[in-house]
Order: C-alpha cells, then sequence, then structure tokens
C-alpha cells in the first residue's frame, strides 16, 4: 500500500482472480507521485483466507477496510474478478465511490464462458499460479462464486462518473463490457488496442494514461463501439 501523496482522492485498485496486488506494479510506479493508492488483497483471494467469499460479502468488507483507513471516498478500479467487487461496492455503498473504473467486468456471466474459464484453470500448471500465491482449488471456488453472480439489478444504483473498458484482444468480455456500460447511468465503454483480458498487466502504460484522464477529469471520450465476432460476421 502507498500512502503519499494525500492531495488527490485515492486511487484503489483491485487485482484479477488469478492474481495477487502485485499485478499492479507497472499502473503503481507511474501513478505513485500523483496521489495515494492502495492496492489491497480482493477478500477471499487472500492466501491465508480459508475460503471463497460472496461478491456481496467481499464488497462490504472492502467498505470496512476504507472506513478503517478513515476514507471517506476513493477511486475504485478493478480487473476482471476485481471489477465484478468493484461494481458491487459501488452499487451498494455509491457514497464511498467518486469515480469508478471497471475492466474485463461481469454482469451475469455466459454459462459457456464461465465452463471454458474452469476447463481452463483445471488443465493448468500449479507453477503458473505461483505469483498469485492462491490454490487451484480455492480459485475454482471462485468461479463458482462468479458463476452464481447477477448484477443487473446493482447498476442503476452505481452513482459515480463510470468508465469501462476492455481489452480488443479479450473478445469474449465484448458483451458484457457493453452490459455494464448500458446498465450503469452515463457509463463510457472504451476497447484498449493490445490488450486482452488483463489489461493491467498487457497495457499498464495505456492504462496509466486512461486513468490519469478519466480521474482528473481532463479525458471523456465518446463511448466506443465494440462489436462481436457474430455481429461483425467474423
Amino acid at each position: 500500500m502507498v500512502t503519499e501523496p494525500a492531495d488527490q482522492t485515492p486511487l484503489v485498485l483491485l487485482h484479477g482472480l488469478g492474481q495477487a496486488p502485485m499485478a499492479w506494479e507497472d499502473v503503481v510506479v507511474p501513478l505513485y507521485p500523483t496521489r495515494r493508492l492502495l492496492t489491497p488483497w480482493v477478500p477471499g483471494l487472500k492466501p491465508t483466507e480459508k475460503r471463497a467469499v460472496p461478491v456481496a460479502d467481499a464488497a462490504a468488507a472492502l467498505d470496512s477496510a476504507l472506513m478503517l483507513e478513515g476514507l471517506e471516498q476513493v477511486d475504485l478500479c478493478g480487473v476482471s474478478y476485481g471489477a465484478v467487487v468493484a461494481t458491487r461496492l459501488a452499487a451498494d455503498f455509491p457514497q464511498r465511490v467518486r469515480r469508478l473504473v471497471l475492466i474485463g467486468g461481469q454482469v451475469k456471466p455466459p454459462r459457456g464462458l464461465m465452463k471454458l474459464q474452469s476447463g481452463m484453470l483445471r488443465l493448468m500448471p500449479a507453477s503458473r499460479l505461483a505469483d498469485s500465491s492462491v490454490s487451484k482449488e480455492r480459485l475454482l471456488q471462485t468461479l463458482e462464486v462468479v458463476r452464481q453472480i447477477d448484477l443487473t439489478d446493482a447498476l442503476p444504483r452505481i452513482t459515480a462518473p463510470t468508465l469501462v473498458l476492455v481489452g480488443a484482444k479479450d473478445r469474449p468480455n465484448h458483451p458484457a463490457a457493453r452490459a455494464l456500460a448500458e446498465g450503469i447511468a452515463d457509463a463510457e465503454l472504451r476497447e484498449v488496442p493490445g490488450a486482452g483480458h488483463q489489461v493491467n498487466t498487457d497495457q499498464p502504460k495505456v492504462l496509466v494514461e486512461i486513468l490519469c484522464g478519466f480521474l482528473d477529469g481532463s479525458d471523456r471520450a465518446d463511448s466506443g463501439q465494440i462489436e462481436t465476432q457474430d455481429e461483425a460476421g467474423e
């Protein structure tokens, strides 16, 4: 956790499934001079925890942690599962979030996509998960939590200006990005060139530029138009 400077609204960065807080390193370093930064473990993914945590409980736990830090309001950015938790936090505790950035998030995950992700995880060597310090069993449990979520009714409760990002190469999640942008009032949708699902590690320099522009209120582009493969006729 980085604690200086404190003249800007603090920025909380939530990592994704299979990641650890260090996944934000290439984003944190260039942002360090501009604002206070927090990169907490997403509840349910910390190695010392014994079980997966429902999304609503994870959001409530993070809200409590922000209160303990003395933070009345923050800017919030999450990637993948971190974006799911960020979405729920912004809906359940709207007064806590000034601006919201959702990267590769979900509303109601398609069964086919979840089945594919579970299958890929089961086949993945344990060595590939070493950086996250979380067991394959825990990740599979969290995928089951994600499979059951439906944030459709939560989206209208979000009042923070919201930027929805999705990697250009993250084709399976383009429909979810559109659903998020359509469900949140006045949300902006953008595609990140050259990035897959984990934009924070795929294109950190580009993400830093996007975050600085959006969080400082100096960069509001028109919403990007994203086509699915079927719509594009591919």
